[in-house]
């Protein structure tokens, strides 16, 4: 019986060893929890700040191929007209795609001989400032800045409506023309 008795102290013994174990490795996590919570804190809102990046360039691209190609006349042909159609295009598709302060937006378009520099800045803050307090590892804002180069003309004012049957039967006329042309060409000896 004293065996046993030995026994079920070394049993207790290590029972208590594992209890103690598991509380060690509790304590150790929620040490860690924090620091953890900080680094997948940063890693998100960097990747959030770079995505933004991205979206802001394509929909600056996106704003000025679309007023290149809407219609132009006299009255929303001036650079400053320009420049607030773009603006107001690029907030739209910025709002479409959940980039948020839009309103830190601004463009300016500086014209060189037949080209338009379209310069456009976003400014993205990042919304977790919890890790900010404690590391101070990630700037106040990310700034990004994108530059669009064009041609002039294409915001010049233009009263010719070219429909796509006029550019296919202009073509089809034209190599027709230059066929029969080869064909003359060839039977004159």
């Amino acid at each position: 019986m004293e065996f046993r008795k030995k026994n079920n102290k070394k049993r207790d013994s290590k029972a208590f060893e594992s209890f103690c174990s598991k509380a060690q490795h509790l304590v150790e996590l929620v040490l860690f929890f924090p620091f953890l919570v900080g680094i997948i804190g940063i890693l998100t809102e960097i990747s959030y700040g770079l995505y933004a990046g991205i979206e802001f360039n394509s929909a600056l691209n996106n704003a000025v191929s679309t007023v290149a190609t809407s219609e132009k006349n006299e009255e929303n042909s001036t650079k400053n007209q320009i420049e607030d159609e773009i603006v107001e295009n690029t907030k739209k598709i910025l709002n479409s795609r959940k980039i948020p302060y839009s309103d830190s937006l601004k463009v300016e378009t500086l014209e060189f001989g037949d080209f338009y520099v379209i310069i456009g800045t976003y400014s993205y803050s990042y919304a977790f400032k919890l890790v900010n307090l404690f590391f101070n590892a990630i700037p106040e804002k990310f700034h990004f800045k994108n530059v669009v180069v064009t041609n002039k003309a294409l915001f010049l004012p233009n009263n010719y409506n070219i429909y796509e049957n006029d550019l296919v039967s202009n073509f089809n006329n034209y190599s027709g023309a230059q066929n029969q042309e080869e064909q003359e060409d060839e039977q004159t000896p």
